[in-house]
Parts: structure tokens; sequence; C-alpha cells
């Protein structure tokens, strides 16, 4: 469904509803250059393909899509709700351009929406998976107050995208991959933060 007309404002980030244009900037995004960040890359899709994506997701009430645009109004990143389960809990998903990450934009937006989704929404949990291999994306939600509750694999990709693997550089990280029958899977884990320890966090900061 359409985001609610929310404009949520941080130091430097700008939080709003998605729009089908958004998709078109996106969709221009460069891929990202380390090969491991690239298994988390904005599918690039066609005009007929980002159409129907769209109007599925207007449709959609169990899904809900906002966009980030930084202080030169640059879209940056888009977050996502779904899974929304009335105002008991909700699963996050959020992305940045490979040209935005790395600048703390993305715990900017995160504490940003934190706020939006507790206090105005009236949410009492927020989940979410990430995979162990995007550090990056756990430093943030670490730093956000989200707590590790369990794990899971995933789907990893086709053997083409994680071919990367057999470079001597990610040695380490082949430990979190495992072959199951003919596919590849990751290592995730399940996070989670509650309204009630979020709220300590806001007194304490």
């Amino acid at each position: 469904m359409r985001a609610p007309d929310v404009y949520l404002e941080g130091r430097r980030v700008v939080i709003r509803p998605l729009t089908r244009d958004d998709l078109r900037v996106m969709s221009r995004w460069p891929r990202f250059q380390d090969p491991l960040y690239r298994l988390f890359d904005w599918p690039k899709r066609s005009e007929t393909s980002d159409d129907l994506w769209f109007g599925q997701l207007m449709r959609d009430r169990s899904r809900v899509y906002y966009a980030v645009d930084n202080e030169v109004h640059e879209l940056i990143g888009r977050i996502s709700l779904r899974e929304m389960n009335r105002h008991k809990s909700a699963r996050l998903g959020i992305g940045f351009g490979p040209d935005y990450v790395d600048q703390g934009y993305g715990t900017e937006a995160l504490s940003v929406f934190l706020d939006h989704f507790f206090n105005d929404l009236g949410f009492e949990r927020m989940v979410l998976d990430v995979a162990a291999v995007n550090q990056r994306a756990l430093r943030c939600y670490k730093r956000c107050g989200f707590q590790s509750v369990a794990s899971h694999y995933q789907y990893a990709g086709g053997d083409s995208e994680i071919q990367f693997l057999r470079q001597e550089a990610y040695r380490d990280l082949r430990r979190f991959f495992r072959r199951e029958r003919y596919r590849t899977t990751m290592l995730a884990y399940d996070m989670e933060l509650e309204r009630k320890d979020w709220l300590v966090l806001q007194q304490e900061a």
C-alpha cells in the first residue's frame, strides 16, 4: 500500500512515501563494486516490470515502502515494512544505493524511522533478518539497539553470483555459506527491537 503521507526529517535525511518515479532513479544506481554486496543490489527491472511491481505494492496492504533522500534532495535509499501485524510488529527492509553507503546515512535514517514506527505508528516490536556476511548492516542495527534472537539459512543466489567466494580474499566468509542439494544458502541472523528497549535507549542518549 502507499505509505502514509509523512515527511520525516533528520539532520541529513528525509523519509517520505516511495513514488513510481523513485523506481526509475533506483534502477540507475550502479552495482556495488564489491561482489559480496552485489548480493544485495536493487534488482534491475524493465519499465513494464516496475509498473507491475508498483501497482501490486499499492494494492498490497501487508507492505509499505518509503524513500530516503539526503540533504541535497537525492534519492539515496528505501525503507520498507512488511508482515505488518496490526500494531504488534512489522518486518523491516532497508537498503541504500552504492554511492551512499558508509556515510552514516543508514544509521540516521533508521533512527529517524524508529521514532515514527514506535511513537507515531504505535508498533510494539520491529523484526528483521540480515545476512551474517553483511557486517555493515549488522553494525547499523546494533547501534540502533537491535538484538540477535535466532538464525537461519536463506538462498544466497545462483552459482554465478557467489563464485567470488573462490577468491582468497573471501576465504573467511565461506563458513557462512553451505550447499543444500542444488542451491547455496547463507547464514542470516534474526534480530528484533522492542519499543520498551528502544525507549530506554532514547532516555540514555
